[in-house]
């Protein structure tokens, strides 16, 4: 049994070391990367607007017990500002009026990533659909891997267009899509 539940920063970080190891079979990333990517996704717990939704296999909905079970997949994000690396780094891809559009008030959609052997089920599309509507923010924006893979067309299916395409982040030369989806 699939069980959807809100986590908050503490509850997070706790789950950080099965979230980052979530992320590296998704992402197919080095046990490296999976180190770093637990540091971040501890920092990015504590930023203004922090959302964050988990599936579980197993568990319960007590409140002590929220985080029993199998992590199968988790999906969080919060408010970018000024300052941020990724804010900052997508801004000057976005320039002024693409900053001014998406980024003033815009939810940066973090993380979403499912464990390889529970895809194609819908609880990518769950936990999305979950997350974003955790934001007051007028947009959402996200940056993925610039290819026709399962997370695109799903971002793509809810509505989510490309706003910048073959763009390379700073020491990555992996080519990545922003995408930016108006949520009112």
């Amino acid at each position: 049994m699939t069980r959807i539940a809100r986590l908050d920063g503490g509850q997070l970080r706790t789950l950080a070391g099965q979230a980052a190891s979530v992320y590296g079979a998704a992402m197919r990333r080095t046990p490296e990367v999976v180190v770093q990517r637990r540091e971040i996704i501890c920092e990015h717990t504590g930023y203004p607007g922090f959302a964050c939704t988990a599936a579980f296999d197993g568990g319960s909905d007590e409140p002590d017990k929220v985080l029993d079970g199998e992590l199968m997949g988790f999906g969080y994000g919060y408010l970018g500002a000024g300052g941020q690396w990724w804010h900052d780094t997508v801004a000057q891809a976005l320039g002024r009026d693409g900053t001014r559009r998406w980024l003033r008030d815009g939810f940066e959609l973090a993380e979403l990533h499912v464990r390889p052997e529970h895809h194609g089920v819908g609880i990518g599309r769950r936990l999305l659909t979950d997350v974003l509507g955790q934001t007051r923010a007028r947009q959402a924006v996200l940056s993925t891997p610039d290819t026709e893979s399962p997370a695109r067309l799903l971002y793509r299916s809810i509505g989510f267009t490309d706003l910048v395409c073959d763009f390379n982040f700073p020491g990555s030369s992996e080519a990545y899509a922003i995408m930016g989806i108006d949520l009112c």
